[in-house]
Parts: structure tokens; sequence; C-alpha cells
């Protein structure tokens, strides 16, 4: 295979394949230094490419690249378009004959981009060019290389494209240890969304969480120290209930002095994004209580409440 991009989830998808014995033939980065870091992670057989090299490579370097039946596109969103143009023109659209079905049909080659926002159709010209084009996104959050390879191995991947695509992600899913789901790829920016909600957004969450701590006079470094654990325990909640069984505190009970007290405090501390989220997340937390709350007035009257302090807040 072929992974054209080496940054942190071309490099970890790249470690962790090489795990699973997988040959990679060729790496590819914008940056030589990038491409030759992820070439000797990979292995000493590893064919490392520049972007300026890949616009024109040797005969030796075409050979190697055109032998790959699989090529990785782990580039930022917005390269990869452009990318698939390049590849479009630079590949050969050979059928790849399976070793255990000789007798069978030839499979197409496979191209998967890892974009979690974008669709398989943005791969079109490799499409066209006879390429099987689909998209395979890991649902895990990777800072650095070589732990978010371990992270890989249990992770889920989303999978939707072409179905030889899909089949190929499939197969490759399993050989990593992990779990696939298949997507409708109209819904691929909503499924991107939820991801973003789940993950990048919850660390902005603890910053505000942090950020009112520090108010309350901690340092920044003790109020994440206290406040993780906490995360940590709401997250073992919900790995074996769901949200409504898992609500605790405030929201939960429906204590409406309580809200009015945290919705004064905020307002006093002139933090209006900790107020907005507050009153927004307050509102779904209210949606979840109702469903097993034994004190719905109380539930009503701070959904109330929070109407008129998102009213408030919106004509500042």
């Amino acid at each position: 295979m072929a992974i054209i991009g080496a940054g942190r989830l071309g490099t970890a998808l790249g470690l962790a394949l090489k795990a699973a014995a997988a040959n990679i033939e060729v790496v590819a980065a914008k940056r030589p230094l990038a491409a030759r870091r992820a070439a000797e992670a990979f292995g000493p057989k590893t064919l490392a490419l520049s972007a300026f090299q890949l616009s024109k490579l040797t005969p030796s370097q075409h050979a190697r690249l055109n032998r790959c039946s699989l090529v990785l596109i782990t580039t930022p969103d917005d390269n990869i378009a452009p990318v698939a143009k390049q590849l479009a023109a630079i590949l050969k659209p050979k059928p790849v004959r399976s070793r255990d079905h000789k007798s069978g049909p030839a499979a197409r080659r496979v191209v998967l981009h890892t974009s979690g926002a974008l669709a398989s159709d943005i791969l079109e010209p490799l499409r066209s060019a006879g390429f099987a084009v689909g998209s395979l996104h890991p649902l895990v959050s990777i800072s650095e290389s070589r732990s978010g390879a371990e992270s890989l191995t249990q992770a889920f991947f989303s999978l939707e494209g072409d179905p030889a695509a899909v089949h190929v992600g499939r197969l490759i899913v399993r050989g990593l240890g992990g779990e696939s789901f298949t997507i409708d790829s109209r819904r691929k920016a909503l499924y991107h969304a939820a991801a973003v909600i789940a993950s990048p957004h919850m660390t902005a969450l603890l910053d505000i969480a942090v950020e009112m701590l520090v108010l309350c006079g901690l340092s920044t470094t003790r109020a994440r120290r206290i406040l993780l654990p906490l995360v940590q325990s709401t997250l073992a909640n919900l790995t074996t209930q769901d949200p409504a069984r898992a609500l605790t505190g405030t929201f939960k009970r429906g204590d409406v002095s309580t809200v009015q007290k945290h919705l004064a405090a905020l307002g006093a501390a002139n933090l209006p994004q900790a107020l907005a989220a507050y009153i927004v997340l307050g509102q779904r937390s209210i949606s979840l209580a109702k469903r097993r709350s034994a004190n719905p007035a109380g539930l009503d009257e701070i959904m109330r409440i929070l109407s008129r302090a998102a009213k408030g807040s919106s004509q500042r």
C-alpha cells in the first residue's frame, strides 16, 4: 500500500498497519523530512517521497507507486481534492487479482481517504479513472503518532463509498483489531459534527470549566487535575448506562435555586462563553432528566429560567 500524508494520523495508521504485517511500499508527504521520518518508522523498504518528488516521479518511483493495490490519503481535508486529481494522472487503474480467489473476477485498485467530514465523492477523479474509492475514518483522538497507533487497534472506524472500497476498509479495520460501521455518504458532515462535539468540543468544555476554577483561586494545572477525575467518572458511568440514567447533579434533581445561583455567578464573573454553554447544555440536560425525573415541576421552572437567560444574553 501507499500512504499519502505523514502527519499524526498518517504516521499512526502506518505504524498500526505495519504492526499488522502490512507492506507499506510508499509514503509521501509535503515536506521531505516528514516523508523520511515516516519511512524510517515504517521500515527500511518504504520509499519516501516529498510533494515535489510525487509531481516528478522517476521511472523507478513510478513503478513502485503503481505496484500498490491500496492507497490511503491521510492529508488535511483541503488537500484531498488536489491529491486525488494528481494521483488520477499518475496511477494506472489496473485490476488486482486476489491470491485467495485466483479463478474469480479481478478487483479494482482501491483509494481511501481518512477525512471525517468529506465523503468519497471528493475522490471522483480517481473513480472516473477506474478506481474503487471510499473513506475510512477512525473515531479516536490522535495527538501523537506512536500512542495513536495503539489507539487505532481499539477504535471504531466509519466507512462509506464504493462497495469494493468499503470491503477493503472492513478488512483493514479487522486486521487492526478495531470495529467498523457504514454510514450514508450524504450524512458524512453530520457524522463528523457529532464526533467533534463528543471529543474536541469536550476538550473546549473542560477548558471553560478550568477557566471558572481559576477565577476561584486555583492554578490552571491544579484546576485541570481536580476536574479530570470528575470527567473520567462521568465517562465510566456512560460506558454502562444511557445518558438519561448516567446524568447526575443539579439538573437531574431539578434544583431551581441552584441553577439561579449558577447563572448569577456566571453573569457576575463576566464569562459569556461559559454562560452560553451552561444554558444550552442545561436545556439538553433537562430533556434527559425529564425521562426519569420525579420533579417535573422543578425542571419546567428551570427551563423557563434558562430561556429567559438565553434571551438576555443574546440581547447584550
